[in-house]
């Protein structure tokens, strides 16, 4: 039976044709079959004659039904593509169904990438922001500015990069945009790379941002302890190579010294460029943080990514890459013209909260209250989980993976949603392979006081080692 609502946003007649365009999708109106005629359809539902034919000829001119004359309407064939995918659909909603079912109220949000406002300093950053707004230089922040980014700013990052990272580069080679994957987008410009390696697997925000821009993609296996293999890269005709040396994302490896070498001279022997991408070096908890591989770069082949998202917050969009001289003098020519794309006023602010050494201390505290939260969840994760389970990516990062011999990542889903917490699937970081058993689980956007409460209920949840 269909049901009317006349107080509804939706008309009757699109009502009626919902109905059976779905009983048509979903094969319990199959081809041939004789609808009710327009006026004992309309008698049935009490409403007009015209409004049902409305519907009828709303799926007549989509293909749904065909009038034949004097015969009435029949349904028509339906592609198996059409059924498949609103089985498909069905699947999805019924795997969501499962995932909320005897769900409580999501408590924790272990999602990659998140920061928790604990860590921000916002009395300290907002009085930042004042001073970029009513100093004398302030008055600046209302034009367009320089198009590489705020000068001053550009040179203390020079600095830090250079003490803190073991970068070269003079602040002319810096250029402040809006998120790593703008500024991808900017080198791919540069670039125009026909063929770009990345790693497998690896971030894909940098893989959509490649095949948005046409590159055919080449994935080339990494995740081990060493990151991305180069004997699978060497004689891939590629022109740029994409990597997370310093923590390989996801899966925590740290590329070792010689192989950051090799990289480089396989750059200059074959032509391409490396695109570095350092984007939580500060995370660091059992050593020392690896300075960068620019650093080690005599060929002008490497170029420097690095962004403030795990460091203050995603929410405010500003990353800079440090381009070789060859490639600064290709952006000079070719976008000259073009503004910045990130607030003056927020360039400004970052640059007298840096001058006023609050962004190191700041880094200090943020990284001190990671480790505490990281060496919570490791504690409970090698303790509470069994044999069947191993957790990988340790020691750096604000994430950890965990890999189980008999659970499926959906599976691991459901557990940890019924105990109010969102863990998320490796899946999406492969371009080839499968993370199907695998789970990431962030703790960076949750509170110091809440982690030991998070990481109990993620071990309950995980920790039963047969399916139910």
């Amino acid at each position: 039976m269909i049901l009317l609502e006349r107080n509804g946003v939706k008309p009757l007649y699109i009502q009626i044709y919902e109905h059976i365009r779905d009983e048509i999708i979903s094969g319990q109106l199959r081809e041939g079959h004789r609808l009710s005629a327009t006026r004992a359809q309309a008698e049935k539902l009490g409403v007009s004659r015209n409004t049902v034919e409305q519907a009828y000829l709303q799926l007549c001119s989509e293909g749904y039904l065909e009038n034949r004359r004097g015969s009435g309407y029949y349904v028509r064939y339906v592609d198996a593509l059409l059924t498949d995918r609103d089985s498909a659909e069905r699947k999805m909603q019924s795997f969501h169904r499962q995932s909320s079912s005897g769900a409580q109220k999501v408590l924790y949000d272990m999602k990659y990438g998140n920061c928790h406002m604990e860590s921000f300093p916002l009395a300290k950053w907002r009085k930042a922001v004042e001073k970029a707004l009513l100093s004398e230089e302030g008055r600046g922040t209302f034009s367009y500015g320089e198009n590489y980014g705020d000068p001053a700013l550009r040179s203390y990052l020079a600095d830090y990069l250079e003490r803190d990272r073991g970068v070269k580069c003079s602040p002319e080679q810096i250029i402040i945009g809006s998120g790593t994957q703008f500024l991808a987008g900017i080198l791919l410009q540069l670039l125009r790379p026909g063929r770009c390696a990345i790693e497998e697997p690896g971030y894909d925000g940098i893989r959509y941002v490649l095949q948005n821009h046409g590159v055919t993609v080449i994935p080339v296996e990494a995740g081990g302890c060493e990151g991305i293999r180069l004997d699978r890269l060497s004689g891939k005709r590629i022109q740029a190579v994409y990597v997370t040396p310093s923590h390989q994302f996801p899966m925590g490896g740290v590329m070792p010294i010689q192989n950051r070498i090799e990289l480089i001279r396989m750059a200059e022997e074959e032509g391409f460029f490396i695109m570095e991408d350092d984007y939580d070096s500060v995370f660091r908890y059992t050593a020392k943080a690896i300075p960068a591989m620019q650093g080690l770069d005599q060929y002008g082949r490497v170029i420097y990514l690095g962004s403030l998202s795990k460091i203050l917050s995603p929410s405010i969009r500003l990353a800079y890459m440090v381009l070789p001289p060859v490639l600064k003098n290709r952006f000079d020519m070719s976008f000259s013209e073009y503004h910045n794309t990130v607030s003056g006023t927020l360039q400004k602010a970052l640059r007298i909260f840096m001058e006023e050494g609050e962004w190191e201390r700041h880094i200090r505290k943020t990284r001190l209250n990671s480790r505490k939260k990281h060496d919570i969840l490791e504690s409970a994760l090698e303790s509470g989980l069994g044999d069947g389970f191993r957790v990988t990516g340790k020691d750096a990062g604000v994430h950890m993976i965990i890999e189980s011999s008999e659970l499926t990542a959906e599976e691991m889903i459901v557990r940890c949603r019924r105990k109010g917490i969102n863990v998320y699937s490796l899946e999406k970081y492969f371009a080839l392979g499968t993370g199907r058993n695998r789970i990431i689980a962030g703790f960076g956007g949750i509170a110091l006081a809440d982690m030991e409460d998070a990481s109990r209920r993620l071990v309950e949840a995980l920790k039963i080692g047969t399916k139910k």
